[in-house]
């Protein structure tokens, strides 16, 4: 930051810091295009991308808590999403008590179908950067990821579950 705001003034911000706001402004409408594409509502689609990228399997109670509803709201989701072929339900190999939920192959070629275009336009800018210029991107997304990530972790009041 630049310097720090009085109180009833705006933040000032360096551009780098402005240009991520927008970047994630544009990614949240992205991802309700997203939803829109594949007739999923927003909370279904971070369901099924909380499935994908998580590196572990994940079960109801986990999807509850990282989105932070209850597991009511959360069984009738996954029995949406179930219905929609986009989720399967699974016994842990491990303790059989335990359900997990995993994106279908079809919900993945599905989003993979919709994505392969954008991926391939993010992959055609990269190519044109020089290598330094590649690094320092790189750099400050890393970065950017753990600070939200950081924030994130040191939340005082984490989402509720509740009943």
């Amino acid at each position: 930051m630049t310097d720090q705001a009085r109180p009833g003034e705006p933040l000032r911000v360096e551009p780098e810091t402005t240009a991520l706001r927008d970047l994630r402004t544009v990614m949240l409408d992205f991802g309700l295009t997203l939803g829109r594409r594949m007739n999923l509502h927003s909370t279904d689609l971070s369901a099924i991308e909380h499935l994908a990228f998580s590196p572990l399997p994940l079960g109801p109670g986990d999807l509850a808590t990282r989105l932070g509803i209850s597991p009511a709201a959360t069984t009738e989701l996954v029995d949406r999403l179930e219905r929609a072929g986009h989720v399967e339900r699974r016994r842990d190999l491990a303790d059989r008590r335990r359900i997990r939920l995993q994106p279908t192959q079809s919900a993945v070629r599905e989003v993979h179908q919709h994505l392969r275009p954008l991926i391939a336009a993010f992959d055609g800018l990269a190519a044109e950067m020089t290598p330094a210029d590649r690094s320092a991107v790189l750099r400050y997304l890393t970065g950017a990821t753990a600070i939200y990530q950081q924030w994130a972790a040191d939340d005082p009041d984490p989402p509720s579950t509740g009943p």
